[in-house]
């Protein structure tokens, strides 16, 4: 029993940390292209013609899945801007796969009360597997720490703030991510805010918007 632990032992301490990739940041003009033509102008997402897009939304996806963020030819801002367009392509995709729905949260995998649809392995980059969760809080928030990103990132409900009709970028990433949080702020659907009080309006559930 001692010199199976053992061997058990040696090999934990001989496992070798994943190699970073050397990889370079993709374009993302395709993104924005695919925003712009499927989001009004009240931030609500056509899904309809999202499905009729299929063949650019997924060659985006394929241009994610192959650019794995590294911190040696990317910058924080390029990491930054990737992870929330791959937060944001992702959670479309997945909408996609299981559309129509009336909410996101009607996917279901996993133990009952234990895992959500934001526990769900289905992105794929490079030779990793990530979840949504796995994104906004174990990258986003942990390498980065910009509250902002809060007001970035879209989970595909009526709660959420308003997808952006634009990819992010890292030459105008902070401007970006100001505009994103002074239009959720200042949004009646989601806070009321006057010169005495200021209220967060409750959304309920995760109705697909």
């Amino acid at each position: 029993m001692r010199i199976v632990f053992i061997v058990l032992l040696i090999s934990a301490c001989s496992v070798k940390p994943v190699k970073e990739s050397d990889t370079k940041p993709p374009d993302h003009s395709l993104w924005t292209a695919i925003l712009t033509d499927h989001i009004a102008h009240n931030g609500l997402v056509d899904y309809q013609g999202l499905l009729k897009d299929t063949i650019r939304v997924y060659r985006y996806l394929e241009r994610l899945q192959s650019s794995h963020p590294n911190t040696t030819h990317w910058t924080a801002k390029e990491r930054m801007a990737y992870w929330i367009n791959a937060y944001n392509a992702f959670t479309i995709k997945l909408i996609l796969e299981h559309y129509p729905l009336k909410s996101i949260k009607d996917i279901k995998k996993g133990i009952p009360f234990v895992n959500s649809v934001w526990d769900i392995k289905f992105i794929h980059i490079g030779t990793r597997s990530y979840d949504l969760n796995n994104i906004e809080h174990g990258i986003l928030r942990k390498q980065f720490n910009d509250p902002r990103i809060h007001f970035a990132i879209n989970c595909a409900s009526m709660s959420c703030p308003t997808l952006s009709p634009y990819a992010y970028v890292s030459d105008s990433l902070d401007a970006q991510l100001d505009r994103a949080a002074i239009r959720f702020i200042n949004d009646a659907t989601k806070n009321d805010i006057t010169p005495d009080d200021i209220q967060i309006l409750h959304q309920v559930g995760g109705k697909v918007k």
